[in-house]
């Protein structure tokens, strides 16, 4: 009986460990559905954080009012029904295309570039796009 406590014990801060070291960051497909669907909810501040530091310094305040705009357009449609994404990564950067479906039926595609930055995928505003 104790040696099973035990491995239980010793099993939940290896689990513990795992977590707390990263291991389970969602990868670049996962960060921009997570995007969609913050930005779905009016979850501005969170979805800001999903942006690198260098576009967070770069756009400033311009990304919360971006998208402000953009959870304007998504309620308007309806709301989301579906995202689909693929994704190609490349060591620490990642290009995911994706298709989201509006509840209106329409649909938009893009791209976005993502980096990993601080073991944590990011998405990339490029100015030359």
């Amino acid at each position: 009986m104790k040696k099973r406590r035990m491995r239980a014990v010793v099993l939940f801060f290896l689990m513990l460990s795992i977590v707390g070291c990263g291991l389970f960051n969602p990868g670049p497909s996962q960060v921009v559905k997570n995007f969609f669907q913050y930005v779905e909810k009016g979850e501005v501040e969170n979805a800001t954080k999903l942006f690198s530091k260098q576009s967070a310094q770069t756009f400033g305040s311009k990304l919360s009012s971006m998208m402000a705009f953009q959870v304007g357009t998504i309620k308007r449609k309806g709301g989301i029904t579906s995202i689909d994404t693929k994704e190609n990564i490349t060591g620490d950067v990642a290009k995911v295309t994706y298709k989201v479906t509006f509840r209106d039926t329409t649909t938009e595609d893009g791209t976005f570039d993502l980096i990993k930055e601080d073991g944590a995928w990011k998405i990339q505003v490029n100015m030359n796009k």
